[in-house]
């Protein structure tokens, strides 16, 4: 059993950037504990109707799809993210709507979306921007595939310049955290037309176990 207390912090950005092997499943378990709530919060934004098909880009083990699924009626959905390992799990916990045809994971990056232009209503990511090479690059892709009248929705840590950040979050070790400002002038880089930001605070464990004041901005965005 890995103890993900015990990594350095340059090895726990890598990890929850990239989830690999059986430290970066153990790190995805303990994800999908702290990022429920912010998880079901975008869930909310957006906005979800009747035959909307979706996209998310990083899903990690892909645990925390069934609640999206159950948001709205013949909802279809596709799922995109870096980490082999993580499509496999993805893949196995939700083995019944894989077989059925109403979600798809694959393997691939946020700068190389492999889906047509305009070939989604929704499309979302939850604490993975921090980790994009090109940011304006993924979410002109996300813009890319969305339809006419779809919506993008982005959460991101808004790091409180008065508090001093988790050791992981650093540049040197690609965890880049931007503030809500900075994310929403991304977007516009972009191409985004409608760009608005929701605030959202939660307090969770860090992996030493001492509680963590999150504030997010939910950025959801139109073309």
């Amino acid at each position: 059993m890995v103890d993900i207390n015990s990594l350095p912090p340059s090895e726990m950005a890598r990890l929850l950037g990239k989830p690999e092997g059986e430290a970066g499943i153990a790190i995805s378990e303990r994800l999908n504990q702290i990022n429920a709530a912010i998880t079901s919060a975008v869930y909310q934004s957006l906005q979800l109707r009747s035959g909307d098909r979706i996209l998310e880009i990083g899903f990690g083990n892909g645990k925390l799809l069934p609640e999206l699924l159950s948001r709205a009626h013949d909802l279809s959905y596709a799922g995109i993210d870096i980490s082999a390992t993580m499509v496999e799990a993805a893949k196995a916990s939700n083995a019944d709507v894989v077989r059925s045809g109403r979600a798809a994971f694959e393997l691939a990056s946020a700068e190389e979306i492999p889906h047509p232009d305009a070939s989604f209503d929704r499309v979302f990511a939850v604490n993975v921007i921090y980790f994009w090479p090109d940011p304006v690059c993924a979410l002109a892709e996300m813009r890319r595939i969305l339809r006419p009248d779809g919506l993008s929705v982005v959460a991101t840590v808004n790091p409180d310049p008065q508090e001093t950040p988790p050791p992981f979050v650093r540049e040197e070790f690609g965890f880049r955290a931007r503030d809500a400002a900075t994310v929403v002038a991304l977007h516009r880089q972009a191409g985004f037309g409608q760009v608005g930001i929701e605030d959202y605070e939660e307090i969770v464990p860090r992996p030493d176990g001492t509680p963590w004041k999150r504030r997010y901005a939910i950025v959801s965005a139109r073309r």
